[in-house]
Parts: C-alpha cells; structure tokens; sequence
C-alpha cells in the first residue's frame, strides 16, 4: 500500500431535501475548504454526508452555522494505485485480519493514477498495521 494512516471523517446530518447536496458542498467551496472524499446518502427525512476534507475544524463550524448536526468518527484511510483488483486485495487482507469493514467509500484522482480509499472498521490499529 502507497500510505495507510488514521483520519477523522465528519459525519453530517442534514434534512433530506432538493438542493441540500449544493448546500453541503456549497458552504464547504466558499469557505475555502477542499474536498478529499465523500459518501451521501438519505433515509427516513435526514441527509447522511461523510465527509473527509482538509480542514475538518473549520469545516464542522461552517456546516454546524447552517443548523446541521455534525460528529467526527475515526476511519482508516487508504492511498493506493487505482488499478483494477486494488480494493479486493485491501478487503481480503482486512478479512484474513479478522477486521470487519463496516463500511467503505473513496474517490479517485482521475488521470493521476491513484484512489483513496475510506474505511470504518471494528479494529482500526489492526487494520492499519495490516495494511502498512
């Protein structure tokens, strides 16, 4: 693996409404803060964003202005080659680990050749020590 480390994400809680997808990314982009990866999802009225960007701190005070409710929670993240058989080969390593992935996202930096991949697992430091 390229670089495994530690990381906050933010997870954001948002009514689940047209426009809150600009709103979130919007708010970010205007306060200067850069977008590293993201997952979204709604469910039962609430917006879910997991966010990782470069400046959680000012980040969550800029979302929490807009009444959102806004946490942090420890993931493993994950800088690999973007190639085809990378994410199977991290997910049976962590298995062999007996690491449960309790979910996965990531994003790609096309054309630059590599992915970041985000994990939140039952054991983060057996996670990282594995795929060191």
């Amino acid at each position: 693996m390229q670089h495994v480390k530690e990381d906050e994400e933010l997870q954001v809680t948002t009514p689940d409404e047209p426009g809150i997808l600009g709103r979130v990314l919007g708010t970010l982009a205007n306060g200067g803060i850069n977008l590293r990866a993201l997952c979204v999802s709604a469910e039962s009225g609430q917006g879910h964003f997991r966010l990782l960007t470069t400046n959680n701190l000012k980040a969550a005070k800029a979302l929490k202005t807009l009444g959102f409710k806004v946490q942090t929670s420890k993931v493993v993240v994950v800088e690999v080659t973007d190639r085809i058989g990378s994410g199977a080969e991290i997910g049976a390593l962590l298995g062999n680990a007996a690491v449960n992935v309790r979910y996965c996202y990531g994003s790609t930096s096309a054309g630059a050749g590599t992915a970041l991949l985000v994990f939140q697992t039952s054991d983060n430091k057996t996670a990282i020590d594995t795929l060191k």
